[in-house]
């Protein structure tokens, strides 16, 4: 992280300060508020996701400043006011207040706070062209979430919810899935699309062996299914981007009585996605449980 702190640190000393403090103090209070226990795992996310952005950066021949600050920005605004999307404002729009604010007062050129505050509003805005650092920063919020790195933080976030190992995997594996699936047409930059290619095999690989050897030790039995979207979506640069893959994971028979499983999906369009819910409702017995996942934003 040295060369993350160091391109905001030489231009606006304490600049850098100050953003991880404001991170640590919104995840504490958003803690405080849903009785969860003390963590800094926004912080980590920012901090591993600016450094992504400082290497890509690099690799594309950009000068990383900009970059960067909006990577440290880019999850400012998800715990406003302590609540996880309270209101019907995307995160993004939090941040990009957030920013404006704390970069006016450091003396930041009202240019390239435009640039920050257009960066981060266009994230996951999919009405709103991705361009300049966006697609930088998407692409490292992507790349933070494959490989080694990901699976790390996929069982991270899993214990700071209280998630057992096959409550995890039940309940958000089929979004790691299908979001690594989707990388390489995920991603703006030809650095990123190579990083991708390299990852994403590694994250698949590593849950297929994970689901082997917990069924073959008679800790759980999953199967996974590929639901295929047979229709036209638009990329964020306004290509025709034909077929969508879902993957889904889950039990392959009822935890309570042992009865089959049947799988129903649905979509409906969310505050900054679409959204996809597969349900999974046992044919014996009362019980159910569902998954859900932003459909993949392609590039």
């Amino acid at each position: 992280m040295k060369q993350v702190r160091n391109v905001i640190e030489g231009r606006f000393p304490w600049l850098y300060a100050d953003i991880e403090k404001t991170l640590i103090e919104a995840e504490a209070r958003f803690n405080a508020q849903s009785g969860q226990a003390p963590s800094e795992f926004l912080l980590e996310h920012t901090r591993r996701t600016a450094a992504i952005a400082h290497r890509l950066a690099t690799m594309e021949g950009v000068d990383p400043f900009l970059p960067v600050l909006v990577a440290l920005y880019h999850d400012a605004g998800k715990f406003h006011e302590g609540a996880y999307h309270q209101d019907r404002l995307p995160e993004e729009e939090h941040a990009a207040l957030l920013a404006e604010k704390m970069l006016t007062a450091f003396g930041l050129d009202r240019t390239s706070i435009e640039t920050v505050l257009q960066s981060l509003r266009a994230l996951y805005d999919e009405r709103l062209p991705c361009i300049g650092p966006s697609r930088i920063v998407q692409d490292a919020d992507r790349l933070e979430k494959l490989g080694p790195l990901g699976v790390g933080a996929f069982f991270t976030k899993a214990t700071l919810r209280g998630r057992g190992l096959v409550d995890a995997l039940v309940h958000t594996l089929s979004r790691e899935l299908t979001y690594a699936r989707a990388a390489p047409r995920s991603m703006f930059t030809a650095s990123g699309k190579k990083l991708a290619l390299e990852q994403a095999p590694r994250t698949i690989a590593f849950f297929d062996n994970l689901l082997e050897q917990i069924e073959t030790w008679g800790i759980a039995s999953f199967e996974c299914h590929t639901i295929v979207l047979d229709e036209d979506f638009r990329s964020r640069d306004g290509a025709v981007v034909h077929g969508m893959e879902v993957n889904i994971a889950m039990l392959r028979v009822c935890p309570d009585c042992d009865h089959p499983l049947a799988l129903t999906h649905k979509r409906e369009k969310g505050v900054k996605c679409e959204r996809f819910t597969a349900r999974f409702e046992c044919t014996h017995c009362s019980y159910t449980s569902e998954t859900s996942l932003c459909l993949p934003l392609l590039a």
